[in-house]
């Protein structure tokens, strides 16, 4: 399915009409609901298995924090989240930037971390856990049954699924279907709005920075995904590096490509996701080969903002209004 818009929060002025482009993939596989009939508990099926849970829960604890933007983005009623080190990512909880406010609004308490402590779980007293299943903030089968022994525990997330399929699957969990719908109808309407007025003339390239060139995010990631969403080319590499590497390891999202092969992104923009708040000059600085392509030449390099790495519902506006402001037509 295509992607989805992020909430009624999203989709006001520039930041609405932006929203679209970058975000595309935690990752989700396929989920089965058993209802319950008048029900008290339903049977989810997940990454371990079945799960008899709440039918109505009222304190879910997410001890993954990219499983929290979702939860939160579906109006599930999340008292603690896990979160991550500290940085220009992150508020100083550890909870990702472009949704630690409506995490705060809402009330949601951080679990001390980053590693999951059961006896912190186990103190907020949830009626039900959610865990992510990919990614570093994996909750391995070890640690689900663990977690089974506190409540009922499901855990969602393959790295290939789109965000908005996970929102799909995390809708399902929870009877949220016509929140997840309202998501999808937003992202679909950003996405016809933002893309008639972007320039399309040039490929682009998303990448970041690495002590030996670059990561380049491809159209199977969730911010290639976006791209194309709004009519925007990611540009093809060469087979010898087009292919899983890098610090994907077998993903095919990411591949890896040394400063001495800045010229392979040929006449493409350059996007660059800059997770520390690095500025244009910062990059040149370190891969001093990018001065020869012609995107730095005129003058067609952008950053995007840290929040661009970690495609979510709250970060989608985020991106698109930067998409809007360096490649509006």
């Amino acid at each position: 399915m295509k992607q989805a818009p992020v909430s009624a929060t999203l989709t006001t002025g520039a930041a609405a009409a932006t929203l679209v482009l970058l975000l595309a993939g935690c990752g989700a596989g396929d989920t089965a609901v058993s209802p319950a009939g008048e029900g008290e508990t339903r049977t989810v099926t997940h990454l371990y298995g079945d799960t008899e849970i709440p039918a109505e829960p009222e304190r879910v604890v997410s001890v993954s924090v990219t499983s929290t933007p979702l939860l939160l983005s579906l109006d599930v009623p999340v008292v603690a989240s896990g979160v991550t080190g500290t940085s220009a990512l992150t508020d100083d909880k550890g909870f990702f930037a472009q949704w630690a406010q409506t995490a705060d609004e809402r009330g949601v308490e951080p679990l001390p971390g980053p590693e999951v402590g059961l006896e912190a779980v186990a103190a907020a007293e949830p009626d039900l856990i959610v865990g992510n299943g990919f990614g570093a903030d994996t909750v391995p089968e070890e640690l689900y049954e663990q977690l089974s022994g506190i409540a009922p525990t499901v855990v969602h997330g393959e790295s290939d699924t789109a965000w908005l399929d996970t929102t799909d699957q995390y809708a399902e969990t929870f009877a949220r279907q016509d929140r997840a719908e309202e998501i999808t109808a937003e992202y679909e309407a950003l996405v016809e709005e933002v893309s008639a007025d972007l320039d399309t003339a040039h490929d682009v390239v998303i990448l970041t920075g690495t002590p030996n060139g670059f990561n380049v995010f491809t159209e199977e990631s969730a911010q290639g995904r976006l791209a194309t969403d709004l009519g925007l080319t990611v540009h093809a590499l060469p087979d010898d590096v087009a292919a899983p590497g890098g610090q994907g390891g077998e993903r095919g999202d990411i591949v890896e490509l040394s400063a001495e092969r800045a010229s392979d992104f040929g006449d493409a923009t350059l996007l660059f996701v800059n997770t520390q708040g690095q500025e244009i000059e910062d990059y040149l600085e370190a891969s001093p080969t990018l001065e020869n392509i012609p995107a730095w030449e005129e003058d067609r390099v952008f950053t995007l903002g840290a929040a661009s790495f970690r495609m979510d519902y709250y970060s989608v506006p985020m991106v698109a209004e930067r998409l809007a402001e360096v490649l509006g037509s």
